[in-house]
């Protein structure tokens, strides 16, 4: 058993033996097969002598020397050898199109130091984009360059800071040929950009004072805004508790003046209905004592007949007794109506009423356009206020001081028109008890009424302006202005 046990352990071995190989080779294909993905795209080079034309390290020193080479002989005017301040500073001018600073000047070249090709290559040796790597390249070409759509030909030819110093040379047309690049513009600003890292070193970072000041005041102006639209808003929102506190007082003023137009109608019906009263009384009385007296008559005809003459003095006494009883109910009557004024003066007085109920209606009517207005003007301040700044909008204009004076002159006027009308209905009700002619009050708005009082105020072309009808408020008067 143990043998045929063994058997089968070797016969499982010899069979995981070939997977395993199988594996490593599948991977080994895999990693070669991404390997190749990765250079497979690279745009052949043809100074680099590594794989598939790529550079390696020789060949980016090598290329890099020869770069940095023929910049110095670009910068080198009179071909000594030797780089002059005054050639560095026309080359920077006139190549890289930049008035560069002084300060970076100096850093690159004292007055009184000439450049060699020594010297230029070992300053380029120990900047700091001689160490940059790929992405950092990359970085610069995207945020310096801002030629993004060339990150891709950066990225498979494996461009690092080495081989920038060829990107400002563009020795064999090396922009064009190998990096693809075909735009002119392009070309010369990557040239710009490369040859400015290679002489001064890296970008810095320019910290732009003025913008920092015009941000931090922009930030300011917002927060004072916002600061002066919230205590803006709060104010408004104060005002509009009072303005809605008046306007409920101008509402109870309203209320007491419909009660005041209920009150005038009850009482017009109230008199009509006690002068009615008051003629049937009149009519009763009259008709009793004339009966009366047809009693008194007939005794005094009926003592003629009678010879008796004690029947006769009975008789007598019965038509005095009816005499007298008609006699009291006439000093009753005379009593009720002691004084019948003149008809000329009742007309007169008629009229009168009907002129100062005309004014009173023309003042209650403006009382009430008044007081629409007060409600409409509130609307429309309610709407602007909708939102956060319709503070704002509100302070910058004069609708809260002219809703003010709006409710004010409009509560003022109902008061008017609730007082003027109490002391009308006492002076006119005291009249009326005077004259015993309580119909005089209730000459109102009929057809014939209304045209003696267009008369009558067609003859007093004064009565508007004594009653202040027109020269104070009017709705349309009081709108929203710019203060």
């Amino acid at each position: 058993m143990s043998v045929i046990h063994d058997r089968q352990n070797i016969e499982s071995d010899d069979f995981m033996c070939p997977i395993f190989v199988y594996a490593i080779l599948f991977l080994n294909l895999f990693q070669s097969c991404q390997l190749n993905n990765n250079i497979a795209y690279n745009i052949p080079d043809p100074d680099c002598t590594g794989a598939f034309n790529l550079c390696v390290d020789a060949d980016k020193e090598r290329l890099g020397r020869e770069a940095i080479k023929a910049i110095h002989e670009q910068m080198d005017d009179d071909k000594d050898g030797m780089i002059e301040a005054s050639e560095s500073n026309d080359f920077i001018k006139e190549e890289l199109e930049s008035n560069t600073d002084s300060i970076r000047h100096r850093q690159f070249q004292d007055a009184n130091l000439q450049i060699t090709f020594h010297d230029l290559w070992t300053q380029w040796d120990k900047s700091a984009v001689y160490n940059w790597s790929n992405d950092d390249v990359i970085h610069w070409l995207v945020n310096h360059v801002h030629l993004p759509i060339y990150v891709e030909n950066f990225r498979r030819n494996q461009i690092d800071g080495r081989m920038i110093p060829r990107l400002a040379a563009n020795q064999k047309h090396y922009l064009s040929a190998v990096m693809q690049i075909r735009d002119p513009r392009h070309k010369r600003r990557l040239v710009i950009k490369a040859t400015d890292v290679v002489l001064f070193g890296p970008p810095k970072h320019i910290h732009n004072l003025i913008k920092d000041i015009i941000l931090m005041s922009a930030l300011l102006v917002s927060f004072g805004a916002c600061l002066y639209a919230f205590v803006r808003h709060r104010k408004t929102q104060e005002s509009m508790k009072l303005m809605l506190k008046e306007l409920e007082t101008l509402q109870k003023a309203e209320g007491n003046l419909k009660a005041v137009a209920g009150k005038i109608k009850a009482m017009e019906n109230e008199l009509k209905d006690k002068t009615k009263v008051d003629r049937s009384v009149l009519k009763s009385w009259f008709i009793e004592v004339q009966r009366t007296k047809e009693i008194a008559e007939k005794y005094r005809q009926r003592r003629g007949s009678t010879v008796d003459h004690a029947n006769q003095l009975q008789l007598a006494l019965k038509e005095i007794e009816q005499l007298r009883i008609a006699l009291h109910q006439a000093e009753e009557q005379a009593q009720y109506q002691t004084y019948e004024p003149p008809s000329e003066l009742i007309d007169l007085l008629k009229r009168t009423y009907h002129v100062e109920e005309i004014a009173f209606e023309a003042k209650r009517k403006t009382a009430e356009s008044a007081m629409l207005t007060a409600k409409e003007q509130m609307i429309k301040i309610s709407k602007m206020q909708r939102g956060f700044f319709g503070a704002v909008r509100i302070a910058h204009t004069g609708c809260m001081d002219n809703i003010s004076e709006l409710i004010n002159a409009a509560k003022q006027r109902l008061t008017n028109v609730q007082d003027e009308y109490e002391e009308r209905e006492r002076r006119w009700n005291r009249i009326a008890a005077l004259l015993d002619r309580e119909d005089l009050i209730s000459y109102s708005s009929s057809s014939s009424a209304s045209s003696s009082g267009n008369q009558y105020l067609s003859g007093s072309p004064q009565l508007s302006s004594n009653n202040g009808i027109t020269n104070n408020l009017l709705p349309g008067d009081y709108f929203c202005k710019r203060s």
